[in-house]
C-alpha cells in the first residue's frame, strides 16, 4: 500500500526549494509521504495516473498553476483529493483557498487542511479550476508557453510585447439565456475569483456555487489601461463600463481568429470555437479551514 501522500513535485522549481519541501515533509509529514519529480513537460499528469491506480489518498500538487492543472486533468471526477504546496509566480487558487505561499507552512497546513468538494470548468475537454478564456490573454500565454522563464516581470514583458500588434476579434457567444456577438479584447471565463499575483478577474465568483462568470473585456488602451490593473487589483473589474459580466453554466465562443484558448494560464490549440462548461462536485480539495470559496 501506498504512502498516504503522493507527492508530485515540478522539477523546475529548483534544488532551494526540493531541499526545504523535503525538510518539511520530513519535519510534518514522517513516513506518509513520498516525492515524486518530474522529468519532463506532462509528467505530472503521468503521475497523477500512478497515484490514481495506486489507491494514494492524497495527491499533493507542487509547483505553480501549470502543475496544478496538470494533476486535475487525471484527479477529476475521482475519489483522491488534491493538496497544494504552491511554489509558482501566480499562485492564483492558493491565494483563493488561503494556502500559504511558503513551502513549510503549506505543508504543515496538510495535516490540518479542510476537505472541500469544489467544481471545475472544462474547456474543449481540458478542465480548470480557476479560468479559462480566449483573446489577448491566451495568446500571451501561448508565447510564454515557448519560453523557458517564469514569473510576474516575464508575464509583463510578454504583454506589452503583443499589446502592439494584437487586433481585438468579435466573437458569437451563446450562454444558458441568449446569443449574442461583442467585439473583445479579451474574454475570461472564471470558476474562482483569483487571475494570479492577486489580482481578481471575477471577485464575486466561487468554487461552489455550479456557475461560471464570464468577464468579456472590450478594449485595453493607454487611457483605461492602468484603471483596468487598478480595478482588477481592489476586486472591482466587474463594475467597469469597459467590461461585460454575466453569469452561466455553459459558453460557446465562436471567433473568425479564433486560433488559441487558455487554461488556468496553460495555452491549447482550437479551431475558432472553444466550448466551457461547469462540472459541479467534481474534485476534493484540500484547503484552509478559513477559506471562503
Amino acid at each position: 500500500m501506498s504512502a498516504p501522500f503522493f507527492f508530485i513535485v515540478n522539477a523546475r522549481i529548483g534544488d532551494k526549494k526540493i531541499q526545504a519541501l523535503r525538510q518539511a515533509v520530513q519535519e510534518h509529514l514522517p513516513g506518509e509521504a513520498i516525492l515524486y519529480l518530474t522529468a519532463y513537460g506532462g509528467h505530472a499528469t503521468v503521475l497523477a495516473q500512478q497515484a490514481l491506480q495506486e489507491k494514494a489518498s492524497f495527491v499533493i500538487a507542487v509547483g505553480g498553476d501549470g502543475t496544478v492543472n496538470e494533476v486535475v486533468q487525471v484527479l477529476a471526477h475521482s475519489t483522491i483529493s488534491l493538496g497544494i504546496v504552491p511554489t509558482g509566480s501566480g499562485n492564483g487558487l492558493a491565494r483563493h483557498c488561503l494556502i500559504p505561499l511558503h513551502i513549510a507552512e503549506a505543508v504543515a497546513l496538510l495535516k490540518n487542511a479542510k476537505l472541500s468538494t469544489i467544481d471545475l470548468g472544462r474547456a474543449n475537454e481540458k478542465f480548470f479550476i480557476s479560468n479559462a478564456g480566449v483573446g489577448f490573454d491566451a495568446q500571451v500565454c501561448q508565447t510564454i508557453k515557448e519560453t523557458k522563464s517564469r514569473g510576474l516581470a516575464m508575464y509583463v514583458r510578454k504583454v506589452i510585447q503583443h499589446y502592439f500588434t494584437y487586433k481585438k476579434d468579435t466573437y458569437t457567444i451563446t450562454t444558458d439565456s441568449k446569443t449574442f456577438q461583442q467585439e473583445a479584447f479579451f474574454l475570461n471565463v472564471a470558476n474562482g475569483k483569483e487571475f494570479g499575483y492577486g489580482f481578481e478577474i471575477a471577485p464575486v465568483a466561487s468554487l461552489q456555487d455550479g456557475m461560471l462568470d464570464m468577464i468579456l473585456v472590450k478594449s485595453i488602451h493607454f487611457l483605461n489601461g492602468f484603471r483596468f490593473v487598478w480595478n482588477g487589483w481592489r476586486g472591482k473589474l466587474t463594475q467597469s463600463k469597459n467590461c461585460l459580466y454575466l453569469r452561466t453554466t455553459r459558453l460557446e465562443v465562436q471567433g473568425a481568429n479564433l486560433r488559441y484558448f487558455q487554461t488556468d494560464g496553460d495555452a491549447h490549440d482550437c479551431q475558432g470555437r472553444c466550448v466551457i462548461e461547469i462540472h459541479p462536485k467534481s474534485l476534493n480539495l484540500l484547503v484552509h479551514p478559513n477559506a471562503v470559496l
